[in-house]
């Protein structure tokens, strides 16, 4: 009658465990909370300072998408309304080749955004928090043979659908691509960003 005794020991030193990081404040990142407690924000559309016009709209749109989707805090339109605005820049935008073909030609691209940012207190224009250079990268096939159609990525983000990519040139491909993944880019942006903002990092 001894061994059942063992799981019950297991659970209950589980459970203990469990018990003790819960009151260590231990919690899932992402779930912390904003500076000085702050409820509402306001996103200011970040400078662009790069020479891709109209990016800016997109990745507003990206940090606006994450904070609704949390769900921890209200987004105000209205600036005056928010006790924290947040603000920043899209540094630059970087796009490099990583593979080729035997001839040379360019078979998968990497591109990578810097972006920086801060929190302001809306009220005194303080900044309360800031990261200086926040940087993320995707890849992406640049012909037809190097397009992963059955990837997640392909599969849950792309504009295209396979049919599609036999009809296209290697130029509309991986400008395609190129789009696909920079949308990619600004949602993990987007997640880190707000991970950062509320973890203090």
């Amino acid at each position: 009658m001894v061994a059942p005794a063992r799981p019950r020991a297991v659970v209950l030193l589980c459970a203990l465990a469990l018990l003790t990081t819960t009151s260590c404040g231990y919690r899932f990142p992402g779930e912390g909370t904003l500076p000085g407690g702050a409820t509402r924000v306001h996103v200011a559309k970040f400078e662009n300072r790069t020479r891709d016009a109209g990016i800016e709209n997109f990745l507003l749109e990206a940090i606006q998408t994450e904070i609704v989707r949390r769900g921890q805090f209200t987004l105000e339109s209205d600036r005056s309304a928010a006790q924290l605005t947040l603000e920043g820049a899209i540094v630059s935008i970087e796009k490099r080749p990583v593979a080729f073909s035997s001839s040379d030609e360019a078979l998968q691209y990497q591109t990578y955004v810097t972006i920086s940012a801060v929190l302001r207190d809306t009220g005194s224009n303080k900044a309360v928090w800031r990261i200086a250079a926040l940087r993320e990268g995707e890849s992406y096939g640049a012909t037809s043979n190097t397009v992963v159609t059955d990837s997640p990525d392909f599969l849950s983000g792309s504009t295209l659908n396979p049919q599609d990519i036999a009809q296209l040139s290697d130029v509309q491909l991986s400008e395609s691509q190129e789009r696909d993944a920079l949308e990619r880019v600004f949602r993990n942006t987007s997640r880190d960003l707000y991970n950062a903002m509320v973890e203090n990092f």
